[in-house]
C-alpha cells in the first residue's frame, strides 16, 4: 500500500477522501457491530459515551437516530469513529449532534488525518441530510484548525480528580486545602449516613425521585426516566454504568449515576433531599465513589462541567478537582467559511438572578416537571 492510493468511501460520502492509504470512512451500526465497543474499549482516548450502547439509550428515550461514522482499513479493521445522532424538534428542526444528552464523545483516531476524514465525513452527512446544524462536543482543541469550516462555541469545563494511591492521605490533606470539606466528611460520619452500591429497579426509582426534585430546585429540565432505565440496563452488566445511593436513617436521602470505563469514573447525575442535607449526604457519597474508584484501580473521576468561579464550580473544586477544559464545534450546511451558528444559540449552564419562569418552576408538582420535561425533548 502506497500513499498514492485512493481511497474509498460509504455510499452518501462518496467522493470524500477518507484519510491516508486506504483507510475508508463507512457508517456503522454500534450496537450490533461487535467491532465498535472493541475498539473504544482499546482506544486510548474513548470514554464510556463512546459505547455502542448510548445509540440505543438515545434512540429509545428521545427517537434519536443514530447515524455513526467507522474509520476502516481494506482488511475491515476499524481503527477509528465518530458517534452521530440525528435529533429533530419543532423548533430546532433536524439536526446532527455527537452526541445530545451526556459529556463530550469525539472522533476516535490514530493520528489527525483520520479525526479530519471523520469530522469532514460527518460535515459531508450534514449536507446531504438536511440538519440545519452539526454539533460536536470533544475534549481536544484545535478541530477547527483540522477542517476550516467547523466554528468553536464557549463551553464550560469539567472538573476532574487524578485520583492517588492513597485516598485517606487526600482527605487527611484537605484539613489544611479544604477544611469546609474535611469538616463536612466529619459530619456525615458522625450522621451515620452510610454508602452503598445500588443493582435494583427500587434503588433506581428511588435516585430518579431525588433526582427529579434536584432538578426543580435548580430550574432544570430533568432527564427521562426511561434514558436512565435504558442505561442500567444496557451498561448495568458490565459495569460501565454503576449507581451509588447515601442513606440515614433507613431513607436513601442522596444518589448519583456513574459510568466507568478505561481508567476514569464520570458522575452523569445526581439528586439528593433537601431537608436532610444537614447530614452531608452528597458528601458522603462523592467521598464513598472516590474510595470505591481508587481501590478498583481507576485514576480519575471527573465531576462533571461547572461554569467557573459559580458555587458549583468551588464545591468540586475543594476535592482537589482541577478545570479541565471541553470544546463545542458548530458545522452550518452550505455556509462555508464559517457562517455563525443560526438562532440564539444555547445558553451556558450556570445560575444567575432568578426570574419569574424559575420561581415558578420551583412550586410546580414534580408529575408537572417531569411531564414538561417530556414534552420539551420530544418537541422543542
Amino acid at each position: 500500500m502506497t500513499g498514492h492510493e485512493r481511497n474509498t468511501v460509504a455510499p452518501g460520502l462518496a467522493g470524500f477522501p477518507a484519510a491516508e492509504g486506504s483507510l475508508s470512512v463507512v457508517p456503522i451500526d454500534p450496537v450490533a457491530d461487535p467491532r465498535w465497543d472493541a475498539l473504544v474499549r482499546e482506544h486510548p482516548e474513548a470514554g464510556p459515551y463512546h459505547l455502542g450502547a448510548w445509540a440505543e439509550i438515545l434512540r429509545t428515550a428521545y427517537r434519536d437516530e443514530p447515524a455513526y461514522l467507522a474509520l476502516q482499513s481494506p482488511d475491515g479493521e476499524l481503527v477509528g469513529g465518530l458517534p452521530l445522532m440525528h435529533t429533530r424538534g419543532l423548533v430546532t428542526r433536524r439536526r446532527m449532534r455527537s452526541l445530545p444528552v451526556v459529556p463530550p464523545a469525539g472522533p476516535l483516531a490514530p493520528h489527525e488525518d483520520g479525526a479530519r476524514a471523520l469530522i469532514e465525513a460527518a460535515c459531508r452527512l450534514a449536507d446531504g441530510s438536511g440538519a440545519r446544524v452539526w454539533t460536536l462536543h470533544a475534549r481536544t482543541a484545535g478541530y477547527e484548525e483540522l477542517v476550516a469550516d467547523l466554528r468553536p462555541v464557549p463551553k464550560h469545563p469539567t472538573w476532574i480528580l487524578e485520583l492517588p494511591a492513597d485516598v485517606d492521605e487526600l482527605r487527611a490533606g484537605w484539613k489544611k486545602t479544604s477544611n469546609n470539606l474535611w469538616r463536612s466528611l466529619r459530619k456525615a460520619d458522625k450522621a451515620g449516613v452510610t454508602v452503598r452500591e445500588a443493582t435494583s429497579e427500587l434503588d433506581l426509582r428511588a435516585f430518579y425521585a431525588l433526582y427529579l426534585r434536584t432538578m426543580r430546585r435548580r430550574s432544570t429540565l430533568p432527564r427521562p426516566y426511561r434514558q436512565l432505565r435504558e442505561d442500567r440496563r444496557l451498561l448495568g452488566p458490565s459495569g460501565a454504568f454503576r449507581l451509588f445511593v447515601a442513606e440515614h436513617e433507613g431513607d436513601i436521602v442522596a444518589a448519583g449515576v456513574y459510568h466507568a470505563l478505561g481508567d476514569a469514573v464520570d458522575l452523569l447525575y445526581n439528586g439528593s433531599d433537601d431537608s436532610r442535607l444537614d447530614t452531608r449526604p452528597n458528601h458522603a457519597l462523592y467521598w464513598h465513589v472516590i474510595e470505591w474508584a481508587a481501590e478498583a484501580g481507576y485514576t480519575h473521576m471527573d465531576f462533571g462541567h461547572a461554569k467557573p468561579g459559580s458555587s458549583l464550580a468551588r464545591f468540586k473544586a475543594q476535592w482537589s478537582a482541577r478545570e479541565v477544559p471541553e470544546y463545542r464545534y458548530d458545522y452550518v450546511p452550505g455556509s462555508p467559511g464559517g457562517a455563525p451558528t443560526p438562532g440564539p444559540g444555547r445558553a451556558l449552564e450556570g445560575r444567575g438572578r432568578q426570574g419569574l419562569m424559575e420561581r415558578t418552576w420551583q412550586r410546580l408538582p414534580l408529575p408537572l416537571t417531569r411531564l414538561a420535561a417530556g414534552v420539551a425533548y420530544r418537541y422543542l
